[in-house]
C-alpha cells in the first residue's frame, strides 16, 4: 500500500472511532478530488469534506502546510461537483485536514477542522 492509500485508511479509521460517517472516499470529477466524505454526528449532522496528507519526516515541513489556497480553491470546485450530483446542497459543510505523520514508525495524527 502506497503512502497516501495508508494515510487515508488512518484517517477513515479515525473518522469512524470519533464518530463520524464515511460516506464517500476519493470522489473524483474534472475539478479535482475529494479524498474523504464524512458525516460529523456530534455537529449536527455537518458533511466534512476531508484532505489528507501524509509524510514520512518533516523536510518539507508539515503535511498541512500543503494544503495552500490554490489547494483549498481545487476543493471547492470538487465540492460544487459533488453537492451538485449526490443533491445536499443545503447541509452544513466544511473542509478539514487530516495530516498524519509518521516518524520511526510511530503515526501521529491532528485533525483540522473547518480549515478556510
Amino acid at each position: 500500500m502506497d503512502l497516501g492509500r495508508f494515510g487515508e485508511e488512518k484517517a477513515a479509521e479515525y473518522l469512524k472511532a470519533n464518530g463520524y460517517v464515511v460516506i464517500c472516499r476519493n470522489f473524483r470529477c474534472k475539478n479535482g478530488e475529494i479524498d474523504i466524505v464524512a458525516r460529523d454526528k456530534e455537529r449536527s449532522g455537518a458533511i466534512a469534506f476531508v484532505e489528507v496528507k501524509t509524510r514520512r519526516n518533516r523536510s518539507f515541513g508539515l503535511p498541512c502546510e500543503s494544503v495552500t489556497a490554490a489547494k483549498l480553491a481545487r476543493i471547492r470546485k470538487a465540492i460544487k461537483a459533488y453537492v451538485c450530483f449526490k443533491g445536499c446542497g443545503n447541509e452544513n459543510i466544511r473542509i478539514d485536514v487530516i495530516e498524519i505523520l509518521i516518524i520511526n514508525r510511530k503515526i501521529y495524527l491532528r485533525h483540522l477542522k473547518n480549515v478556510r
